[in-house]
């Protein structure tokens, strides 16, 4: 069961919507909110002269303002539909704000984050990326073209085989019984390579637990499964998408893989992701 979800607000660049989409994931299930809201520095003090201390003076109350100004908006909605909530902020230079969003991430049973926007730069974007890989719990992208407000009525899963997407399926849980038809999708499932863990045995799984599925079996071209994904999305009016978000180590950081990188970069749909 979910009951205690966060949402990581960003405070240069509206939000209304992800609030909106939060406060109802946790009326939904009944669960407590948090509010954080993500604040950056953009000047080192370990880097910066004396006469930068105006600047990042006046850096402070701009991002402490904008914090207050969002939780302000996330204090309205959860009163209005009488969440139990609590309101943080963060403050601080880019690396080290990151590391605290992603400790704090660690203690809930769900985030939800806002899909970076390519055309309108936040300071929050790779928020979603340390949170997905550092947290070790499911994460809740909410697009940045949602309108309206969160339901998860049909559920889409998509199925791998591989650890990330049995991950996904467990954490989605909470949403998968609550919702009024799964579909299951495989795209270039090769039986023989994927062994036990087929598409298939998924949906007998899901229904030994009372969660009839429908399989569907698709092709594409490997640079274009997050399409096909979304395009079927898309024909079956879904509300949620369920999956596993892949990347590559190099050194301490992660690389989104790449049908991750395509959902990130492409999401119409809510996605539950888990790594």
């Amino acid at each position: 069961m979910l009951n205690d979800i966060a949402v990581l607000l960003p405070v240069d660049r509206p939000a209304g919507y992800l609030i909106d989409c939060a406060a109802a994931v946790a009326h939904l299930f009944e669960a407590h909110l948090d509010g954080i809201a993500c604040a950056y520095q953009a000047v080192n003090p370990m880097f910066a002269f004396e006469a930068s201390a105006v600047v990042m003076a006046a850096q402070y109350e701009t991002g402490l303002e904008k914090a207050a100004a969002m939780l302000d908006q996330f204090e309205i909605a959860t009163r209005r539909l009488n969440i139990a909530h609590d309101a943080k902020s963060t403050f601080n230079v880019s690396y080290a704000a990151t590391r605290t969003v992603t400790e704090m991430s660690r203690l809930y049973d769900l985030n939800i984050v806002a899909q970076p926007d390519s055309s309108k730069p936040s300071q929050t974007d790779f928020l979603s990326e340390a949170v997905l890989f550092g947290s070790g719990r499911p994460m809740l992208m909410i697009p940045y073209i949602n309108r309206g407000t969160f339901k998860s009525d049909r559920v889409m899963i998509c199925w791998d085989g591989k650890a990330p997407a049995a991950r996904a399926v467990h954490n989605a849980a909470p949403f998968l019984r609550k919702a009024k038809a799964i579909d299951v999708v495989a795209i270039n499932e090769d039986e023989d390579a994927i062994g036990e863990a087929s598409l298939a045995a998924l949906i007998a799984h899901l229904a030994r637990r009372d969660l009839p599925a429908t399989p569907h079996r698709l092709t594409a071209d490997s640079s274009n499964v997050h399409n096909a994904i979304l395009s079927l999305a898309a024909d079956n009016d879904t509300d949620l998408i369920v999956m596993g978000g892949f990347g590559h180590s190099r050194l301490r950081e992660f690389i989104l893989g790449g049908v991750t990188r395509g959902m990130f970069e492409t999401l119409t749909v809510p996605a539950l992701i888990s790594h």
